[in-house]
C-alpha cells in the first residue's frame, strides 16, 4: 500500500494542474503565434515562469486508484498490474482468465 501522503499530493498537484490549464494553454497559444511581437513573447514567457510548477502537467503522476502504486499502472484500466492480477484471479474483470500452457 502506498503512502496517503503520496496520494493526496498526487490529488493536489492535480487539482492545481485543472486550474492552471486554461491560463497555460492560452499563453503558449499567444507565445506560439506567429503575429506575436517579440515583446509580447516576452511578456508571456515571464507570465508562464511565473505560473507554479506544480501546475505544469509533467508534474503528474499516474497512480492505482485502488493501491495508489505508481509503477505497473496500465492506463486502460487505471489500476496497477498487481491489483489486475488479483482482480482478474478472482473472476471480478470480465474476459480476462488465468493463463496456462
Amino acid at each position: 500500500m502506498s503512502r496517503f501522503g503520496a496520494i493526496n499530493n498526487c490529488k493536489k498537484i492535480n487539482n492545481k494542474i485543472q486550474k492552471y490549464k486554461l491560463i497555460r494553454l492560452t499563453l503558449k497559444k499567444t507565445l506560439n503565434s506567429p503575429l506575436a511581437t517579440t515583446e509580447q513573447k516576452y511578456i508571456t514567457t515571464r507570465s508562464l515562469i511565473d505560473l507554479p510548477k506544480t501546475a505544469s502537467l509533467v508534474r503528474l503522476r499516474n497512480r492505482c486508484i485502488i493501491s495508489g502504486r505508481p509503477r505497473g499502472y496500465y492506463r486502460f484500466f487505471g489500476i496497477s498490474r498487481r491489483i489486475i492480477k488479483q482482480l482478474a484471479n478472482t473472476g471480478l474483470l470480465p474476459g480476462m482468465i488465468k493463463s496456462s500452457w
